[in-house]
């Protein structure tokens, strides 16, 4: 090796060196901002939000995060879900909520390229085209990846029977017996939840020739029964 390139290796390693350096600071700056977004946000979510300060400060501490680090699913999820909590705060309303609830699809649609086989985001897009009201070919593709995926998490049991039921009439069959083997999935695992939404829809039809149903069920069964 020549006395050039011999001097040159050094120079070379510590470049490196910095380059690897540089990195790591900059993801673990974008960490402590989606930690402190995180610490922010909890009780927003904890009781369906909060002041506009605390929005306008955990949306800046994610923000930073995705600047350092884009493309960060667990950043891009976590800005959707602040962007639909926000949505849903008392006197949002037409052309703002729409707004909020586009860019919270798009952080979903974003996610879901780096991590396309997470439940929660598919069950996150389901809810923000349910909030939207575009029953279209991504709101079924949410909807069926959403039961795919997470057959038993509560919480996506919980998205697909609900967006289901509330936009049934457009759906196809297809979809419908998705959102039926659902709910029976469900009422294996949260048979109250799913038993209120089953009744606030007034579909009897679904739950009540299933067998080994619960009491309270069976109740109410037997009472549209005798109505009808």
């Amino acid at each position: 090796m020549g006395l050039v390139a011999k001097k040159l290796l050094p120079a070379t390693l510590v470049i490196a060196c910095l380059v690897i350096l540089v990195w790591a600071l900059v993801r673990a700056n974008a960490a402590w901002h989606f930690i402190a977004a995180q610490a922010i946000a909890e009780p927003l979510f904890k009781t369906g939000g909060g002041s506009a300060t605390a929005f306008e400060s955990a949306e800046s501490h994610v923000d930073t995060a995705l600047r350092r680090f884009p493309g960060n699913p667990d950043f891009l999820d976590f800005a959707g879900g602040l962007l639909t909590l926000k949505a849903s705060q008392p006197g949002v309303l037409g052309t703002e909520q729409r707004v909020l609830l586009e860019s919270a699809a798009t952080n979903f649609r974003q996610a879901l390229t780096v991590r396309p086989l997470w439940p929660y985001t598919w069950a996150n897009l389901l809810y923000t085209k349910d909030k939207l009201g575009q029953v279209d070919l991504e709101f079924t593709k949410a909807l069926n990846r959403s039961a795919e995926l997470g057959p038993w998490e509560p919480r996506v049991q919980m998205q697909v029977v609900e967006s289901g039921l509330r936009n049934w009439s457009k759906l196809g069959s297809a979809e419908r017996a998705v959102v039926q083997q659902k709910v029976l999935d469900a009422l294996r695992k949260q048979p109250r939840g799913v038993f209120a939404v089953v009744k606030d829809y007034g579909r009897p039809d679904l739950i009540c020739d299933v067998e080994g149903i619960r009491v309270q069920i069976r109740k109410w069964c037997a009472q549209v029964r005798a109505q009808g």
